[in-house]
């Protein structure tokens, strides 16, 4: 009987993994805290995000979106995140949809183009573009000068 339940357990540990998607990108992060241009990787598993920069072969930058949002190390809630790095009017996980390229603010403004989508939401917060497709990125908001873009490298 013991040896059935390792068995299951061994098994079932295998089946609850989750893949983890892993790609070499341009990454530009610019917002009033924040200013970087570099290549690097981006990595999605089921839960979490990872963006790292290099430049010079040096990391630079580390940004990991999963619980919580973890900066070059330092790590905070997403509310925390967003008044200290985006700006405090954004929903809480703002950071963690547009790193996987997922609608924001619940599709609004959303048109959808084959593979693509593109967002634009005007209000008195915010002024952004938003477009995403498979491995590229693209966040504008004119309004709090914010600019991210992830671009894959590799096709």
């Amino acid at each position: 009987m013991r040896f059935i339940f390792a068995l299951f357990l061994f098994f079932a540990g295998c089946a609850i993994k989750q893949p983890s998607i892993s790609y070499p990108a341009s990454i530009v992060f610019k917002t009033p805290a924040i200013k970087i241009a570099a290549s690097g990787f981006v990595k999605k598993s089921a839960r979490k995000v990872e963006v790292e920069g290099y430049m010079a072969g040096q990391p630079v930058f580390e940004l990991i979106a999963a619980k919580r949002v973890c900066i070059n190390g330092r790590c905070m809630s997403y509310e925390m995140f967003n008044e200290k790095i985006l700006g405090a009017a954004y929903p809480r996980r703002l950071i963690y949809h547009i790193l996987r390229g997922e609608p924001i603010f619940e599709g609004a403004g959303m048109r959808k183009i084959g593979e693509e989508f593109v967002q634009r939401i005007d209000a008195r917060n915010f002024a952004i573009i938003y477009r995403a497709k498979k491995g590229h990125i693209y966040f504008r908001d004119n309004k709090n000068n914010i600019l991210i873009k992830l671009r894959r490298l590799d096709g």
